[in-house]
């Protein structure tokens, strides 16, 4: 039998990073989907958007964040970033060591995980 008394609250909260309070989620078929997502040196994500709720923790190096209306977060090893919903964004690694995230996704079953800009 494992003894949990270490343990560490890494993120609670009610709202994304931008502020914009999490709505009552009303899901059918929940599905949970969790990516390892790697982003090398100097790299970006393309711009895109999440229409579900996804919650990133920061494995290895740091990420910065940026909105099409250029709002920006900058998130470091072993933070986490509760995801802004409906609004577009994209990451970018402007550190030394590649970024390693872990990504959880909750939303009803079949939802795209992101979308990307056309």
């Amino acid at each position: 039998m494992s003894n949990i008394n270490n343990k560490e609250v890494l993120l609670k909260t009610t709202a994304t990073w931008d502020n914009t309070e999490f709505k009552s989620l009303n899901i059918e078929k929940p599905e949970v989907t969790v990516l390892k997502i790697s982003i090398g040196v100097g790299e970006s994500l393309p711009m895109h958007k999440h229409d579900l709720v996804n919650i990133a923790y920061v494995k290895q190096g740091t990420l910065t964040v940026t909105t099409d209306n250029n709002e920006q977060i900058t998130v470091n090893e072993g933070e986490c970033l509760p995801e802004i919903i409906g609004k577009y964004h994209y990451g970018k690694n402007a550190g030394n060591k590649p970024v390693e995230l872990i990504v959880f996704y909750i939303g009803e079953q079949g939802t795209e995980l992101a979308v990307n800009k056309q």
